[in-house]
């Protein structure tokens, strides 16, 4: 899987790496190869590797699930490049194509993705009184091992179906 990497000339920026202590500030923004774009927050607990996450005004991340999501209307979301614990600080995309984002099992490309009741992962399920996530799509789908590779563009927490 290969890792992007900053081409903003920014010292540091390794975005599959967990920090113990900040190396940014909360919220920096970093564009690397391929016009991706990630922020820098920091782990509201453990979020595992290519999770997809809410990303509040506090950048304080929390892996997205129905419960959070239900509240979160127009809430920006990314995907986490590294495994977190809880309080570590790592980089997430918001912008650009993800060779694996954590999804559904079967779920399709190309159609309209929610949040699920597993944290961290979402699905094509279209799941009454789950919420939408606008500006994200998978452009393969899932076959095995609960990942696939999409593309996000700024993506947001949206209506609930």
């Amino acid at each position: 899987m290969a890792i992007p990497k900053s081409i903003s000339g920014r010292l540091g920026v390794t975005y599959d790496q967990a920090d113990t202590s900040p190396a940014f500030a909360l919220g920096t923004c970093d564009h690397g190869e391929d016009g991706t774009s990630f922020v820098y927050a920091q782990a509201n607990g453990a979020i595992s590797q290519f999770d997809v996450c809410l990303l509040p005004e506090n950048w304080d991340a929390d892996q997205l699930d129905t419960t959070n999501s239900a509240t979160a209307f127009g809430e920006k979301v990314g995907v986490a490049y590294a495994a977190l614990t809880d309080n570590q600080y790592g980089w997430f995309l918001v912008c650009g194509t993800a060779d694996a984002i954590n999804v559904g099992s079967s779920c399709a490309a190309n159609t309209a993705l929610n949040a699920t009741g597993t944290a961290g992962r979402i699905d094509d399920d279209a799941a009454v009184g789950a919420e939408v996530i606008e500006r994200l799509v998978l452009t393969t789908a899932e076959s095995s091992g609960n990942q696939a590779p999409g593309v996000l563009s700024h993506p947001t927490v949206g209506a609930t179906l």
